[in-house]
């Protein structure tokens, strides 16, 4: 399957990571500062793609 462009993807805030990562939101946040996990700022929160999370799980080992 395709996907289209334009197409939105699912996105998570830093709070819905530290939840499926099972850690602190101050460590995802350090893992943003520290460029280990992208994401992308809208207004004064984070939002983080499903692939990123994907990306950041299988680099964890």
């Amino acid at each position: 399957m395709q996907e289209k462009q334009g197409e939105v993807k699912e996105t998570y805030t830093v709070q819905e990571v530290a939840r499926l990562l099972k850690c602190s939101d101050q460590t995802v946040r350090k893992f943003i500062r520290g460029r280990t996990l992208r994401g992308v700022k809208v207004g004064r929160g984070w939002r983080i793609s499903h692939d990123e999370v994907v990306r950041l799980t299988r680099l964890q080992g």
